[in-house]
């Protein structure tokens, strides 16, 4: 019972494996069924065609239809002749079996092999399109490890469910030729490699499954150390540790090497029993067939099971290994399962503007609540304000205030406990790729490709589609000009992963011109010039000073010298708003302030 639900679920976690790849049409399917009939029937064939072969050279029933239809084909009944051409079409059905089978694998791997692209594809899209809230709460090491690693478990287990229908096939239909021929001999056989195989594999079933565990395990564990070891190069080298991620890293691997050497041996120990197993079969098969019948047809028999058991001996061996393979990957296919499940539960964001008509107007914020699903406490309250259309704006505040949230709430990232935010009039929420379309977002940290400095700005644009004179505009309107110039490569220069060939400020500028190259309404700063030198900060100032009037300048920063010529400074403290108007009327206004502009020695 325990086993049929096994299989049960196996079949319900295949089917949702099909459909996050997209591939639970039935029709390839049917044709993976109807290959693996096919090279059952070619076996078949093959197996069946050597008794004729066996009555020839034995002697023992050289009149068979087989035998009459060859000498008609051939025009003798000459054994010398007649056994050169039923090997030769012995021979014939093995090359078709083999050309048939070299085609069906190819085109079944393409597909199986699909089956863990596309599910991997999938994931991906479906954890890139979750909500902003629940990507902060993920461990990159495991959203990798679920992408990658998996789903190429979770494939296998495709590929070993629809092979080891069609070993089973082959098994089935070879029995089926034995029984025609000695049905006591067969039935012992059947009994005995039953009782063998299906032993071994009660035995081994529960390490199988705790190996793939492991497995699964030790990929998380490599994620885990290789990210930090290279991600954060730097302050691994700054603080001595990278040998600890190595180390991490190498135990990893070691484990993950060690799982796959059990697994090895768990898939070939059954392998050598049941070779084992077939010398004891042959003894028993040829004490039986010597006492009850003469000797030229026992010798016939007995050279039939030994070509079937060339065919089947091997076809035991792969299933045997296919169920260890199975147990093990079910591991990562549930891990697919329940991973495509837990997104589909989830809100998706779509990419796709559902309105043609741009936001613009003011950004009105009323009555904003937010708190985080798994906080008690609101960050927060009540925060209701008007940004006016092309206006710089800036949100300041101690750390801890609340000008990040408040942020990534207008930029759509999250969405509000309580209240709501309009463009216009018209709700954010409404249509977020339409107002992601408005934004250009310059963030603390800008993330750059190992790619040319076009690449970057124009960034996640196809290269084909970049268009020169946007990227002159922006360059232009960021103050680049002159670095441009000084580059040997110009536009070509490749920035090094993650921009580490460029300084801060740098990174930076480029970071505003990508954000321009968008052509937005709404600008975003998020603390920007945090930890820019005062020349770089100086011209970033300069460069929103151009832009003002010409779009809507919002401003995040704690050096407040970024936010003096703000249109509206909005002060922020314990999740809501203290005060807001000029930089002079807030100073002059709020103590609060004004101490934080005393500690910047800002006058």
């Amino acid at each position: 019972m325990a086993e049929r639900r096994a299989r049960r679920a196996l079949a319900v976690e295949l089917r949702a494996l099909l459909r996050v790849a997209d591939m639970d049409s039935p029709g390839w399917i049917i044709m993976a069924v109807g290959g693996s009939v096919v090279l059952a029937g070619l076996d078949t064939l093959g197996v069946a065609a050597m008794l004729p072969l066996m009555e020839l050279l034995t002697g023992s029933n050289p009149d068979s239809s087989v035998i009459r239809a060859v000498s008609a084909v051939t025009g003798t009944t000459e054994i010398s002749a007649l056994v050169p051409a039923v090997a030769g079409l012995i021979g014939l059905l093995f090359v078709m079996k083999s050309a048939f089978t070299i085609v069906f694998r190819w085109w079944l791997l393409g597909r199986t092999t699909r089956v863990s692209a596309d599910a991997a594809t999938e994931l991906l899209r479906r954890y890139v399109a979750s909500p902003y809230a629940l990507h902060r709460t993920r461990e990159l090491s495991e959203t990798y490890r679920n992408v990658n690693d998996a789903t190429a478990q979770a494939s296998t287990v495709l590929l070993g469910v629809i092979g080891l229908l069609s070993d089973l096939m082959m098994l089935v239909a070879v029995v089926a030729i034995l029984m025609i021929v000695a049905p006591g001999a067969t039935l012992m056989a059947a009994a005995f490699f039953a009782v063998l195989v299906g032993g071994v594999q009660l035995a081994l079933r529960r390490r199988q499954a705790q190996v793939g565990e492991e497995l699964a395990e030790a990929a998380l564990q490599t994620w885990q150390f290789l990210l930090p070891a290279l991600d954060a190069f730097r302050d691994a080298r700054l603080t001595s540790s990278a040998d600890m991620f190595v180390d991490g890293f190498a135990s990893a691997k070691r484990r993950s090497a060690h799982g796959w050497r059990v697994l090895s041996i768990v898939s070939e120990i059954p392998k050598y029993l049941l070779e084992i197993g077939f010398i004891i079969a042959i003894m028993g098969i040829s004490a039986v067939l010597f006492s009850t019948a003469p000797v030229s047809e026992a010798l016939t028999v007995l050279g039939l099971f030994a070509a079937a058991s060339l065919r089947a001996l091997p076809t035991l061996n792969r299933v045997s290994a296919t169920f260890a393979i199975i147990r093990s990957g079910q591991v990562g296919l549930h891990i697919v399962v329940d991973t495509a499940g837990a997104l589909d539960e989830q809100p998706r964001y779509s990419n796709k503007v559902t309105t043609a008509m741009p936001f613009q107007g003011n950004i009105d914020i009323d009555r904003i609540h937010f708190r985080y699903p798994d906080a008690d406490d609101e960050i927060l309250r009540g925060i209701s304000m008007t940004i006016e259309e092309n206006s710089t704006t800036a949100f300041v505040g101690s750390s801890g205030a609340g000008k990040s949230t408040l942020l990534d709430l207008v930029l759509g990232l999250l969405e509000p406990t309580s209240g709501e935010i309009r463009c216009g009039g018209r709700l954010i929420t409404d249509d977020l790729a339409g107002w992601y379309d408005g934004l250009g977002v310059v963030p603390q940290d800008v993330f750059l490709l190992n790619a040319s400095l076009e690449a970057n700005i124009a960034f996640g644009v196809k290269r084909e589609d970049i268009d020169p004179q946007r990227v002159r505009e922006a360059i232009r309107l960021a103050q680049l000009e002159n670095f441009v110039h000084d580059l040997a490569a110009g536009l070509d220069t490749v920035v090094g992963e993650r921009g580490v060939r460029l300084s801060g400020g740098q990174r930076q500028r480029i970071g505003l011109a990508r954000a321009l190259y968008r052509r937005p309404s709404i600008l975003v700063l998020d603390e920007a010039t945090s930890a820019l030198d005062n020349e770089t900060e100086h011209e970033i100032a300069s460069t929103l000073r151009n832009l003002r009037g010409s779009m809507t300048v919002i401003i995040v920063a704690h050096r407040l010298s970024t936010v003096r010529d703000a249109d509206k400074l909005v002060f922020l403290a314990e999740g809501g708003v203290v005060d807001e108007g000029t930089f002079a009327q807030v100073r002059e206004s709020t103590p609060a302030f004004a101490r934080l502009v005393e500690l910047g020695e800002l006058t």
